[in-house]
């Protein structure tokens, strides 16, 4: 089976929070784009496909409703993340497994740290983002939170509030249990291969699709072969400058 899996689209409503930054069209091209140029068999949404600290569930599919009656006619796979928990079509990790038993796990990975990965940091955040929908009224304001999140998204960085040794840390133990790990998250395209107790292991880091860009990886479930995607939020996508990917016939 081959699949395809994104994450931190932060699908929202376009308004003062919006940093989706794409048009719902231009995604469902660029995605459909990508499935059919790789005969992808499943998508897996790998957390904080919608925004729903800033807004309710209600409104994103209002505002957004041509693009998730695409995502559920094609019976998508949701993984719930930090900004999704409420999100009622998604489980909390995907795995699978293939012919010669090696097991492939996926998940958001906020359960890494407090502020995301607990009840308490969960609250704490939350009390945050209703003070920041107050604060925003003002016009200077605004334009602060925006280019503080500009920054912290800029391609090839990873967030300042993300650490990426802890959630390389965290990734490096679930490969006690599993052979390739998944996670999203640090919205940062990560790509490591290693051995532990003589078995070759994987851990990879979807990256982000928000703020217009596109990043995803792609596994192969019999051989786990895997690439990355990665097209930038300026950039027009050209099949033939596409990685190539050395799936198995």
């Amino acid at each position: 089976m081959k699949l395809l899996v994104l994450s931190d689209l932060h699908i929202d409503t376009g308004d003062k929070f919006g940093t989706f930054g794409w048009k719902s069209q231009k995604f469902i091209k660029t995605l459909e784009a990508i499935i059919n140029h790789y005969k992808i068999d499943q998508v897996i949404l790998n957390g904080d496909v919608y925004e729903l600290y800033k807004y309710t569930y209600s409104d994103v599919v209002d505002r957004n409703s041509d693009l998730i009656n695409y995502f559920e006619s094609k019976e998508f796979i949701f993984i719930r993340g930090n900004h999704d928990l409420w999100n009622p079509r998604a489980k909390d990790h995907y795995n699978i497994s293939n012919s010669q038993g090696k097991t492939i796990h996926i998940e958001h990975g906020h359960n890494a740290d407090f502020l995301n990965g607990t009840s308490i940091g969960r609250f704490i955040g939350k009390v945050g983002f209703y003070i920041l929908r107050f604060i925003v009224k003002f016009h200077w304001a605004e334009r602060l939170y925006f280019k503080i999140v500009e920054y912290d998204d800029e391609v090839n960085r990873v967030p300042r509030k993300y650490n990426s040794y802890k959630y390389l840390l965290y990734g490096l133990k679930l490969l006690r249990k599993y052979d390739l790990v998944v996670l999203g998250h640090t919205h940062k395209l990560e790509v490591h291969k290693m051995y532990y107790i003589n078995q070759r292991k994987q851990y990879l880091n979807c990256g982000t699709c928000s703020l217009g860009r596109f990043q995803a990886v792609l596994i192969d479930t019999e051989t786990l072969a895997n690439e990355t995607i990665k097209i930038g939020r300026k950039s027009e996508l050209i099949i033939d400058e596409l990685p190539p990917f050395p799936l198995k016939k």
